[in-house]
């Protein structure tokens, strides 16, 4: 009778933990309004003392979330989308082959987010592998030499990736550097505020739903960006809380995204296929004073959250 006794204990101290975790969780009623799913958007930044971005469109619907939409956020990794872009657009022109071969110097390696950095001497990859990782696991040094093809000179290459994002409207989205190339970074106010790059959540938003119609470079590069985005390893935002389990026989959620982060900023932009709908998703956590490099850093889970009331609200 007593190991009856402590087994209901500790399912019930289980099942209360559950519930707790759930809290985080929203699901909000058919009757919300945009208004208010705005409003509760909006006070996600007092959980990181911050600043907060959002921007996230129903295709199916073409409804508009959004919070701060048109500000300037530091993009961190996010910025390797449009280098991809960028990089696809010259294969598409016959300027890059994808199946070349690119020698990585040791002595070109970086650190922080990549594989490359650990692996033994020069490195021998295709340009195309080299894209990939620089999306998927997000590799610093693979980011650095994709963007070496992109130009002769430093500026050139940097320009190339702007002067692409401007042709599908991205006016305010910019690279600023290469990653970690201390000898190259710009001494600009733009460069001092924003590090590697900065855009606008609507921006992305824009620019993952020219993807989602086949409207970057053409529908065959279009998928294949998408592709290689649903690859992407980190699981820390945008698909953190989605209701993966909670679905219905047949239903299914897919996401296809790109995050960035440094220490003060989290950011995460996607398209979310989901049961009802699909959507892109552009989230910009900003000034964090919780610089944590963890599991439970605030602005991560504020941007988690944030994804899935946009989640819940589309499929309610």
């Amino acid at each position: 009778m007593k190991r009856i006794f402590i087994i209901l204990l500790f399912l019930q101290f289980i099942i209360s933990c559950f519930v707790f975790q759930r809290k985080d969780f929203y699901y909000p009623s058919k009757s919300l309004t945009k208004n208010l799913i705005e409003a509760d958007l909006t006070n996600l930044s007092k959980d990181y003392s911050g600043t907060f971005g959002l921007f996230a469109k129903n295709l199916k619907t073409g409804e508009i979330i959004s919070v701060n939409p048109d500000s300037l956020f530091p993009t961190a990794s996010v910025i390797k989308l449009p280098v991809l872009i960028a990089f696809f657009t010259k294969v598409k022109y016959g300027e890059i082959n994808p199946n070349e071969y690119a020698i990585v110097k040791d002595s070109q390696k970086v650190g922080g987010a990549g594989i490359i950095q650990f692996f033994e001497g020069d490195v021998k990859m295709k340009l195309i592998d080299l894209a990939t990782l620089m999306i998927i696991l997000s590799d610093n040094t693979a980011t650095n030499a994709i963007i070496d093809q992109l130009g002769v000179s430093h500026d050139q290459k940097l320009d190339y990736v702007n002067t692409t994002m401007e042709a599908y409207g991205l006016k305010n989205t910019k690279i600023l550097n290469k990653v970690f190339s201390y000898a190259t970074k710009k001494n600009t106010p733009e460069a001092k505020r924003f590090g590697l790059g900065y855009s606008t959540p609507r921006e992305m938003g824009n620019l993952l739903e020219q993807i989602y119609y086949n409207k970057v470079i053409d529908s065959f590069f279009s998928n294949w960006i998408i592709r290689i985005m649903k690859n992407q390893q980190d699981e820390t935002m945008i698909r953190k809380l989605l209701p993966y389990y909670e679905l219905k026989e047949g239903e299914k959620i897919v996401v296809a995204n790109k995050t960035g982060a440094v220490d003060r900023s989290r950011i995460d932009v996607g398209i979310v296929y989901s049961p009802k709908c699909d959507f892109v998703i552009a989230i910009f956590a900003d000034q964090s004073k919780d610089t944590r490099w963890s599991y439970d850093n605030k602005a991560e889970n504020a941007v988690a959250k944030a994804a899935r009331i946009v989640y819940d609200y589309f499929n309610r």
